[in-house]
């Protein structure tokens, strides 16, 4: 390929629309590596063998198959064989929202339920002993703050749900 074709190629749509898509994984937590693959499998209109991702990428295919099996638990990818064939397919999920409704309900999960669990228990306790009001004023406000986000991430993740393509 000659020098020309190489900047073509490298100022392209889909180059640009790969890194914004990187870039807005990077955004909201996601590593590296899981951020380049959905980067690449969400610009290509069809399922690519997991042969071809690993040429694509340069990832080895065990790296490839570990990282994929993790990214397909999260919703954000499908893996699958074709009848006939023993070659493993990846396909990015086209509803992106998907993806977004699992990584709420994770944060939720591994954020604010732990909170709405235990802070009612310190509060509880503390009040029993006596002496705390001025810690436990502090922590009452913040609990109210976890009431108002659990609250608007039930909502936020209802109006994704109910927004959902089919």
């Amino acid at each position: 390929m000659d020098l020309d074709n190489m900047a073509d190629k490298k100022d392209s749509p889909k180059e640009e629309f790969k890194e914004v898509i990187y870039e807005s994984c990077k955004a909201i937590g996601l590593e590296d590596f899981p951020s380049r693959l959905l980067s690449v499998l969400q610009s290509e209109p069809e399922e690519i063998s997991l042969g071809e991702l690993s040429e694509m990428t340069g990832y080895s295919l065990s790296g490839l198959s570990t990282t994929l099996k993790g990214m397909e638990e999260r919703q954000m990818v499908k893996r699958f064989k074709k009848p006939k064939s023993r070659k493993v397919y990846v396909k990015a999920e086209e509803d992106i929202t998907t993806f977004f409704i699992a990584l709420q309900k994770k944060r939720y999960e591994q954020s604010i339920r732990p909170s709405l669990e235990k802070i009612p228990r310190i509060i509880g306790k503390y009040e029993k002993i006596g002496g705390f009001e001025e810690e436990l004023g502090m922590i009452k406000d913040y609990y109210t703050q976890i009431l108002f986000l659990a609250e608007e991430t039930r909502k936020f993740i209802e109006a994704l749900e109910k927004g959902r393509k089919g």
